[in-house]
């Protein structure tokens, strides 16, 4: 059993929590060698929201403390109306101006509700009195807290004073002690419902918190915003796990998907990133991730190179139609119509045939069943150049053919035969957790090109979702507008398509980009707009103009919304996650900033 502490042991205990000296001023309190002032609240809004005190409750270096004592309804009631009949005979006899009226009228309005309240709602009545204690390291600190608290006040219809030649009854009253002395019970309480002061509770505010997931910032009270994407709808009524940032440059959105990534990352979730910028190498390198050049590097994906997957089945475990082959076989016609735009249909239709004929050539069937593809090697695979010859042998059969071969002849054994003529040689990634596929090397190749290879590599990325249902996969698609172009849709459906698909391997699209606009454009908004609206996450960044206008009517923004939006600062925003909404600002702890970044990173 535990000895009893000594009287020296308990004085020695109190000294290393205790203040050295309690030093009381007039409007001050010196404790130790912080300041102080203790404030009460003596006017309060006619009418009040839910969380009303949590802006204040939240400001820093301010403590609040709400003291209350029930009250005898009865007698409320009788003084009401003895306060009414005054107010009614002081209108009557009025010989003020009209804000003096005003001011009678309001004051009987407010009685009358409260007896309402009392009498017909059979509510609870309480004296109550706020206290709070403003504190600093010196007096100059202290003071402009002060202010920033006087002002917090007038702007939401209260006024702030300070205890003066009270103040050590003040701290009685707003310290950590639950006393209320009596004097200050005359002067300080004011009478509330219980249905006001329940909705003073500091912590009621309407900020997102899924109670578990991962934090993405504060919102604009100071609460945390926690949201949880991997948690099943029936809980939090999210319908999937997608997330969309969209934001202008310079608005704080790479900033906004790399705290996420890590995030998501630390708790588990595999990263699958595609990088147009060269943004994510040094975080993956922090990471002991896997990236890979993508974009002819001495890497290669081949496009024709079909996955090794299981057989996909729908919800009800009944394999779904067609042969993986066959499902393969499309997106390589989505990706070829993407890199050449302006075939007319013969020359679509001759490619589809030597597609199929470049397989053949391979001796590999277009219904090999699944655990036959796993078993071809990379170099048994057809590929862009085995395409181009298979062209080539056409090509005296027709202008078409000779057309389409020489428009394949730059990616057959051209310029480009690097990227897309030959096995793939990407390492193996299926074991990584975070995985990031450059293509910035391509920055200054035709868009027809970026294109292509863009799907291509998402192409690679999706099979790496799919190849693995026992883990979380965060897919981040960042500059999203490039796959983007009225005479190639392929590309936007192909992103949809994964959109819509992707939560069934327990994945999350995160589509990064800018110039929403773009998604809009008449002959493509169906597809756009989808991309855009899939997302059960979005955080909408500093947005104008057209993107704001287009943003507006997708997301039905308010003209609060849309004002904060036009004057957000870097790294703020609007989160809408369901049906729920948030101003978020995107923090970060300083390791975190130095994964990031760098160990060299001040901003």
């Amino acid at each position: 059993m535990p000895k009893p502490i000594s009287p020296a042991q308990n004085a020695t205990l109190a000294n290393v929590f205790a203040p050295e000296a309690l030093t009381f001023h007039p409007q001050a309190v010196d404790i130790g060698a912080q300041w102080a002032r203790v404030y009460t609240l003596q006017a309060f809004p006619s009418s009040v929201e839910i969380g009303w005190l949590t802006r204040l409750a939240n400001l820093p270096g301010v403590t609040l403390s709400l003291q209350t004592q029930p009250e005898d309804p009865l007698q409320i009631v009788q003084a009401l109306n003895r306060r009414i009949g005054q107010l009614g005979g002081q209108l009557a006899t009025l010989k003020g101006g009209p804000l003096i009226a005003q001011r009678l009228e309001r004051q009987m309005t407010d009685a009358e509700t409260l007896i309402r309240q009392i009498d017909a709602e059979q509510q609870q009545v309480f004296q109550v009195a706020l206290f709070l204690i403003v504190h600093a390291v010196d007096a100059t600190t202290g003071l402009l807290a002060c202010r920033r608290l006087e002002a917090t006040c007038a702007a939401q219809g209260m006024r702030a004073r300070p205890l003066i030649y009270r103040q050590e009854l003040g701290l009685l009253a707003g310290g950590p002690w639950g006393l209320w002395p009596k004097g200050l019970q005359g002067d300080t309480p004011h009478t509330w419902p219980v249905a006001t002061l329940a909705a003073a509770w500091p912590f009621g505010g309407g900020g997102i918190n899924h109670g578990s997931g991962m934090v993405l910032g504060h919102d604009q009270d100071g609460g945390l915003v926690l949201i949880n994407r991997w948690t099943p709808p029936v809980e939090t009524g999210i319908a999937n796990k997608n997330f969309a940032i969209l934001a202008p440059p310079g608005g704080g959105k790479s900033h906004a998907v790399k705290v996420a990534m890590v995030r998501e990352w630390a708790l588990g979730a595999k990263v699958l990133v595609i990088d147009p910028e060269r943004e994510y190498r040094p975080l993956a390198q922090a990471l002991d991730g896997t990236w890979v050049n993508c974009a002819g590097g001495g890497t290669r994906i081949n496009p024709l190179q079909a996955p090794a997957l299981p057989v996909e089945v729908d919800e009800e475990g009944t394999p779904l139609a067609g042969t993986p082959l066959v499902a393969h076989v499309q997106r390589v016609l989505d990706f070829l119509a993407t890199y050449l735009p302006d075939l007319i249909a013969i020359q679509r239709a001759h490619l589809e045939q030597a597609v199929e004929e470049a397989y053949a050539a391979q001796g590999i069937a277009l219904g090999s069943p699944p655990e036959q593809i796993a078993r071809i090697a990379p170099d048994q695979w057809p590929h862009l150049g085995t395409l181009y010859q298979q062209c080539q042998s056409h090509a005296i059969e027709s202008d078409d053919w000779k057309t389409l071969t020489a428009l394949l002849r730059t990616a057959g054994k051209g310029v480009l035969a690097d990227l897309w003529a030959g096995p793939s040689t990407v390492p193996a990634t299926q074991a990584a957790n975070f995985v990031v596929l450059d293509i910035h090397d391509l920055a200054d190749a035709p868009d027809h090109v970026k294109r292509a290879q863009y799907v291509n590599v998402l192409g690679y990325a999706w099979d790496l979702v799919r190849a693995d249902r026992s883990a979380k996969k965060m897919l981040v698609v960042d500059e999203a507008w490039m796959l983007i172009a009225q005479d190639a849709p392929e590309a936007l459906k192909f992103m949809k398509s994964l959109s819509k698909r992707i939560r069934k391997y327990d994945g999350s699209m995160n589509v990064v980009t800018q110039n929403v606009i773009d998604f809009l454009a008449p002959s493509i908004r169906d597809d756009g707009e989808q991309v855009l609206t899939n997302s059960a996450f979005v955080l909408l960044l500093r947005q104008g103009g057209k993107d704001l206008q287009a943003l507006t009517e997708i997301f039905a923004l308010s003209d609060a919304e849309q004002d904060k939006l036009t004057n957000a600062h870097v790294g703020e925003g609007l989160l809408i996650a369901g049906n729920q909404r948030a101003w978020i600002r995107i923090d970060t702890a300083p390791h975190e900033t130095a994964l990031i970044y760098g160990r060299g990173h001040r901003g």
